[in-house]
């Protein structure tokens, strides 16, 4: 375990790799199981979770390979009973339940962890592969399923605030396989759903309405193996955006395709952000930006991401006026609120509703990461505060953002990452 120790109020600027997209990237490793012939995808982040993911496959009996953002799998022989240690630890193993039926016909695996931000039931997972043929059933913390054949139908993903990402995700890997045509309707939209399905075409998947509410998928009898190079990272690229016009500085980041970014980059710019795509970059002119107090929320792609729902919080603090941020999607995701009061951040609670008033300078303080996308929006605090800041449970970030403290120094940030001692029970002192 460690922590990161963060000397604040240092001058920030200069140019941001962005990383490949880590949802995407579990998305494509989970869904490389419905072949037997090797997948290989390019731009992959060395992550805490895309390890996790092949230790996951390297358990159901895959060749996994991953070197220098390139991964190899392969799936000759498969088992469907996912390892519970590394299932347990991370949600984004729920997008194996699709591939694993379609494959196999039956998987049996635990119920998903990961972090912490509310209820995340897999009810819209679990009716997608009902209504394809499935025989599902819940007992002991594990989700059994199973069908003889696969046969295509007509389903909904919908929910109350959009569709759910994970949930198309599983219909769509197990429709890939089943017999005749499968429509969903009300499918998630985002980009690395999108990305998904551009892959599976590659290996012989027929998906019609490709990043359209309703997609058409004809199963075929079997797909073979592609090669795949995953989108950028649009919440990394979210969160650089944001700590550039927190921070007042110039951050020169990798040049994102801005249909990606959905809603974030046009209401920025709205409300006084300066932007500029130079070349191979875009650029971020933080110190040109005058920003207004603003009011947002969070929804399901195109809108504001959820995932920057915590990042905004930082910036807010940091814009004068009162702004305020409703979060739709998981509507408890606020665990990072007492960090920032404690840190002398002016918020106040309604409900879902984030009200912060600024412009407020921080102080550096002691803080526990209670979850990944909580970690950018404390790490971006403490860059920004008066003094030090000593931030445990940075595990969390090590999640989703790749060399997150690398790319951090090269950018003008002090800090350092120290090893924590441990008391008998295995936490951190």
């Amino acid at each position: 375990m460690y922590c990161v120790r963060v000397d604040g109020g240092h001058a920030l600027g200069g140019q941001v790799a962005i990383s490949g997209s880590k949802n995407a990237g579990l998305l494509a490793l989970a869904a490389s199981i419905l072949a037997d012939e090797a997948v290989i995808l390019h731009h992959v982040p060395d992550l805490k979770d895309t390890r996790f993911m092949g230790q996951i496959l390297e358990t159901l009996g895959c060749e996994f390979s991953f070197q220098t953002g390139t991964a190899r799998i392969r799936a000759r022989e498969i088992s469907g009973n996912p390892f519970y240690e590394c299932v347990r630890q991370m949600r984004a193993s729920v997008c194996l339940l699709g591939p694993l039926v379609a494959r196999l016909k039956q998987v049996r695996m635990p119920l998903p962890g990961g972090c912490i931000i509310g209820q995340r039931p897999i009810d819209l997972h679990l009716h997608g592969l009902k209504a394809l043929g499935c025989e599902i059933f819940i007992q002991n913390g594990f989700v059994s399923a199973s069908a003889d054949h696969l046969i295509g139908a007509t389903i909904s993903m919908g929910g109350p605030f959009g569709s759910t990402v994970t949930g198309t995700v599983n219909v769509i890997c197990a429709a890939t396989l089943a017999k005749g045509a499968t429509v969903i309707r009300n499918a998630a939209r985002e980009p690395e759903v999108v990305d998904l399905c551009r892959m599976l075409t590659k290996m012989g998947a027929k998906i019609d309405g490709i990043g359209e509410s309703t997609l058409t998928i004809e199963g075929v009898d079997q797909l073979h193996g592609a090669c795949h190079e995953l989108i950028p990272d649009r919440i990394e690229f979210g969160t650089f955006l944001l700590l550039a016009l927190a921070g007042r500085c110039e951050l020169k980041l990798s040049k994102m395709s801005l249909p990606l970014c959905g809603a974030l980059v046009d209401t920025l710019a709205t409300n006084g952000a300066v932007f500029e795509e130079i070349g191979d970059f875009f650029v971020v002119h933080g110190s040109r930006s005058n920003l207004r107090p603003m009011r947002l929320e969070t929804f399901p792609f195109p809108g504001l991401p959820t995932d920057l729902q915590a990042p905004l919080c930082t910036l807010f603090t940091q814009i004068s006026g009162a702004s305020s941020i409703v979060e739709h999607i998981y509507p408890n995701r606020f665990a990072h609120i007492v960090e920032l009061q404690r840190m002398g951040a002016v918020i106040s609670m309604d409900g879902p509703r984030a009200i912060i008033r600024g412009v407020t300078q921080l102080s550096g303080a002691k803080m526990v990461i209670p979850d990944l996308r909580a970690g950018a929006c404390l790490y971006m605090a403490a860059l920004l505060a008066n003094g030090e800041s000593l931030i445990h449970g940075v595990h969390h970030v090590d999640r989703g953002y790749e060399n997150f403290d690398e790319k951090l120094k090269k950018i003008g940030a002090v800090l350092q990452r120290e090893e924590v001692e441990r008391t008998n029970g295995g936490k951190e002192i």
